[in-house]
C-alpha cells in the first residue's frame, strides 16, 4: 500500500521535534553541560523517546490528521497521544534499568513536545486562514447574524476558504451574554439593533443568517430589518446539515420567500403512519403532481410493500419515477374515469391504503371547461372512492382544497361534490375507511403564485397581483403530505379534517417581499382584476360546519350540516348520473340547477391588456 507523502512528512517533522525536544530538555536539567555519568543514559534514551512518540501518534491516529483543519478534537489527540508515548519512554527506561535517569525529564520532554507538535500544526491551520489575506480573491466583508454553533462553523468556513469570496467582519446575536465576546477571534459586536450601524461603520457587503433553527418570526424580523441596508442576505442550510458538519461556504443560499411563509415546522410523532404503511400495497393517484410526488417521496419512507403511482400523464410519472428509483415503485398510466380498467387494476393488485390526489386545480381554467373539472374531480373521485370500497380497500383519503368551502367557482365546487361522493359512501361502506383532507395552497405547486413571480422577476416585472387585499393559506408540501399521513391514522379515520394553515398571507406582501430578496425591490406590480371564480379571502370551512379538536393538534375534524349535506346528496345524485350517461348535457344542468343555487359567477369576458391595467411601484405601498 502506497502511503501518502504528507504522511511521511509528518513523521519526518516528529520525529526531528522529538530528537530536538529532547535534546534541549537535556541540556536545560544539566545548564548547559551533560556530565559523563549522565551522557549514556542521554544516548540511550534518544531512540526510545523518538520510537515511543511515533508509535503513540500512530496508534492515536495522529497521522490520518490534515494539518490545514487542525481544530479542538486533533488537540485532544494529541494530548493522548504525548501521555501515551511519555508512559511507554517511563516504561522502557525502567525495564532497560536505567536507574539514574533524570525524573524530571519525563515531565519536561512530554509537555515541551505537546507545545512544539500542537504548535507546528497549529500554524498550518492559521498559514491557511491568514496568509490568504495577502491573496487578491476580490472576497466581500460579511457580517454573520447569528453567533452559535451554525454561525460559528460558517466563519470557520469562511477562514479557510477565503477564495469563495467571503471575510468574515463578525457577528450579531441577539443573546446580551455573548455580546463583546469572540468566536474564531471574530467580535460579537450586539444586538439586532446595531445591524445598521455595524454595516455602516465596518463597511458590510454581505450578511450572512446563520440560524437554521429560527423561528419563521425572526427570519421575517431580520429580513425587514436588513432590506433597507441594500445588502445581500444569505441563509444556511437547514439544521441537519449544520449538525452532520455538510456546511460549507457554496452551500449558502438566498432567502426564499418559503423562509418567510408558513408556521414553523412541527415534528410529529410519526409512529402510527409507519405501523399504517409498513408492508402494505399503496395507490396514490395524481402521482405526477406537487402531492402525489410528494406523497409518494414520503410514503416509501416508511417500508411499503409496493407503491402504485397512478397518473394520465406520462411525462410527470416518468419523471417521479426515474427519481425516485425504487423497485417497490410500479408506474400506472390510466384514466380515473375509467371504471372497467380501474377494477381491473384493483382485482389484480388490491391495494390496502388509497390516496386519491387526482385533480384539476386550475381555477380560471375550470372556470372555462366546466364539464371537464365535473368529469374528472367528481366522476372520476366516484370512480376511484367506489372501486375501493367494492375491492375492500382499508383505507381511502381524498385531497380536498380550502376552495371547496363555501365554493364561488367551478374548480372548488367540483371538488365540494367530491367531497360529497367521498361522503356519501363512508356511509354505506363497513369495510373501508374513507377520510377527506382539506387544506389551501402549498408554496411550490403546480400552477402557485410564487413560481410566477419568480419568472416575473426574472424577466425584470412588472408583477401582476389580481387583487391589492387579496389573501391566501400557505403551507410546505412536506408539511402538508405529512400532515395528510397523519390524518390517515386518527382514531376517527372516517370524516373531513383540516389542516391547520396558519395566518392566510397578503398576496401584495409576498410579491414585494419577493421583489425585495431578489434585490429587485423597485420592479412594478401590476393590478389585474379578479378572474372569474376566485375569491379576495379563502375560508377552510363552512359557516355551519364546526370544528374539533383531535390527536394531532395540527388535524381539526369537521361535522357538517346534516341538512345540507341531505340536500346536496340529491344534487350529487344528478350530477353522476348525467356526467356517466349524457356528459354533453351537463353544462346546461349546471346553468340551470348549480350555478344559481350555489351563487358561482361565471363570466366569459377576457382580461384587460396590460396597458390599461392599474399599476403600482413596490416602494409606494409599503
Amino acid at each position: 500500500m502506497k502511503i501518502p507523502l504528507f504522511r511521511l512528512a509528518h513523521v519526518g517533522i516528529d520525529t526531528l521535534l522529538c530528537v530536538a525536544v529532547y535534546s534541549a530538555v537535556f541540556l536545560l536539567r544539566f545548564e548547559g553541560h551533560i556530565p559523563p555519568s549522565d551522557i549514556n543514559g542521554f544516548w540511550i534514551g534518544l531512540p526510545l523517546i523518538t520510537a515511543a512518540r511515533l508509535i503513540a501518534n500512530y496508534a492515536m491516529g495522529i497521522y490520518s490528521h490534515l494539518w490545514k483543519y487542525t481544530g479542538v478534537h486533533e488537540l485532544f489527540s494529541m494530548i493522548k497521544s504525548t501521555l501515551l508515548g511519555s508512559v511507554l519512554f517511563v516504561v522502557c527506561t525502567f525495564l532497560l534499568g536505567l536507574v539514574g535517569f533524570p525524573r524530571s525529564i519525563f515531565v519536561f520532554e512530554g509537555a515541551f513536545f505537546l507545545l512544539a507538535a500542537s504548535g507546528v500544526r497549529y500554524s498550518r491551520r492559521f498559514s491557511s486562514e491568514v496568509s490568504l489575506a495577502n491573496k487578491s480573491y476580490n472576497a466581500r466583508r460579511t457580517l454573520i447574524i447569528g453567533a452559535g454553533d451554525a454561525g460559528a462553523m460558517v466563519a470557520g468556513e469562511m477562514l479557510r476558504h477565503r477564495e469563495d469570496g467571503y471575510i468574515p467582519v463578525g457577528f450579531i446575536d441577539d443573546n446580551p451574554k455573548k455580546w463583546r465576546a469572540r468566536i474564531h477571534n471574530l467580535r460579537i459586536f450586539g444586538g439586532k439593533e446595531r445591524l445598521a450601524e455595524i454595516v455602516e461603520s465596518r463597511e458590510i457587503e454581505a450578511l450572512v443568517l446563520a440560524m437554521p433553527s429560527a423561528p419563521r418570526q425572526v427570519i421575517r424580523d431580520y429580513v425587514n430589518s436588513c432590506q433597507p441596508l441594500n445588502i445581500p442576505i444569505q441563509i444556511v442550510p437547514a439544521t441537519h446539515q449544520i449538525l452532520s458538519g455538510e456546511v460549507h461556504i457554496e452551500q449558502l443560499r438566498r432567502i426564499k420567500i418559503e423562509d418567510l411563509l408558513g408556521r414553523d415546522p412541527v415534528r410529529l410523532d410519526d409512529t402510527l403512519v409507519k405501523r399504517s404503511l409498513k408492508g402494505k400495497r399503496v395507490l396514490v393517484t395524481g402521482a405526477g403532481g406537487s402531492i402525489g410526488s410528494e406523497l409518494c417521496r414520503q410514503i416509501l419512507s416508511y417500508e411499503p410493500a409496493k407503491v402504485y403511482m397512478l397518473g394520465h400523464g406520462e411525462n410527470s410519472i416518468y419523471k417521479i419515477q426515474q427519481e425516485l428509483a425504487d423497485s417497490r415503485v410500479e408506474a400506472v398510466i390510466m384514466d380515473i374515469r375509467d371504471r372497467e380498467q380501474l377494477a381491473a387494476f384493483f382485482k389484480e393488485h388490491q391495494p390496502q391504503q388509497v390516496f386519491h390526489a387526482a385533480a384539476h386545480k386550475h381555477v380560471p381554467l375550470m372556470e372555462q371547461n366546466i364539464t371537464e373539472a365535473f368529469s374528472n374531480n367528481v366522476w372520476g373521485s366516484h370512480c376511484v372512492l367506489s372501486t375501493a370500497v367494492a375491492h375492500h380497500t382499508e383505507q381511502v383519503v381524498l385531497i380536498s382544497t380550502d376552495k371547496a368551502a363555501e365554493p364561488s367557482s367551478v374548480m372548488g365546487l367540483s371538488k365540494y361534490f367530491a367531497e360529497q361522493t367521498a361522503r356519501h359512501l363512508a356511509q354505506q361502506s363497513t369495510g373501508t375507511r374513507l377520510a377527506v383532507v382539506r387544506f389551501g395552497n402549498v408554496i411550490g405547486s403546480r400552477g402557485s403564485v410564487i413560481p410566477l413571480f419568480e419568472k416575473q422577476i426574472a424577466a425584470g416585472g412588472p408583477l401582476t397581483v389580481t387583487h391589492p387585499e387579496m389573501t391566501r393559506y400557505f403551507m410546505t408540501i412536506p408539511e402538508a403530505v405529512q400532515l395528510v399521513l397523519q390524518s390517515s391514522v386518527l382514531p376517527r379515520a372516517t370524516g373531513t379534517y383540516v389542516l391547520d394553515m396558519g395566518e392566510p398571507v397578503q398576496i401584495l406582501e409576498m410579491a414585494q417581499n419577493m421583489c425585495r430578496l431578489s434585490g429587485q425591490s423597485d420592479l412594478d406590480i401590476h393590478f389585474t382584476g379578479m378572474r372569474p371564480g376566485e375569491k379576495i379571502h379563502e375560508r377552510l370551512t363552512w359557516s355551519d360546519e364546526v370544528l374539533e379538536s383531535t390527536h394531532c393538534p395540527q388535524v381539526m375534524a369537521a361535522t357538517s350540516n346534516t341538512s345540507r349535506e341531505t340536500e346536496h346528496q340529491i344534487l350529487l345524485e344528478k350530477i353522476l348520473h348525467i356526467l356517466q350517461e349524457t356528459p354533453e348535457d351537463f353544462e346546461g344542468f349546471f346553468e340551470q340547477q348549480l350555478q344559481h343555487h350555489f351563487d358561482i359567477a361565471i363570466s366569459k369576458e377576457k382580461a384587460l391588456p396590460d396597458e390599461v391595467r392599474p399599476s403600482i411601484n413596490t416602494e409606494s405601498v409599503i
